[in-house]
């Protein structure tokens, strides 16, 4: 009787060893993958609840607005003008109030905006729905003004 290992056992387990070491590899890499695909989308999601947020204030005390499908021009009871549109691949925000106007870009280059609809909702009362397709992610928001 032989006490030895032969070389078949060997090759099975260098074999298997070899199953194993590949799947975690494998399962590694796969998980480190999912994981920036999933911080990518985190960003898409915070900038679009930052501009989701910034039309909400925008339409926060509004006594009137106008809109074209691409902008919304806002003004509000304490005589500030707002405008919100979409300028190539990013949201600009104008705010005018009387005297100063500043105007920013409330997304930043980390994101594509391909579209920014504004939709005038009829009846009592008024609203608008802004709906933006953001690194092809649909987000939306309806606003109803108040008095």
């Amino acid at each position: 009787m032989s006490k030895g290992v032969t070389l078949i056992e060997v090759v099975i387990y260098i074999a298997l060893f070899s199953l194993l070491m590949g799947t975690a590899f494998l399962s590694a890499y796969d998980i480190l993958e999912s994981s920036g695909k999933l911080a990518v989308k985190n960003n898409t999601s915070e900038e679009a609840n930052f501009v989701l947020r910034k039309i909400d204030w925008a339409m926060t005390g509004v006594s009137s607005f106008t809109n074209t499908p691409n902008t919304l021009h806002v003004n509000k009871y304490d005589g500030n003008q707002i405008d919100i549109k979409l300028v190539g691949t990013k949201i600009k925000l104008t705010e005018n109030s009387g005297t100063t106007a500043t105007s920013d870009f409330i997304t930043t280059g980390n994101i594509s905006v391909s579209s920014l609809q504004f939709t005038a909702i009829a009846g009592t009362p008024k609203g608008i729905t802004a709906a933006a397709i953001i690194d092809g992610i649909n987000f939306s928001i309806t606003k109803y003004m108040r008095k």
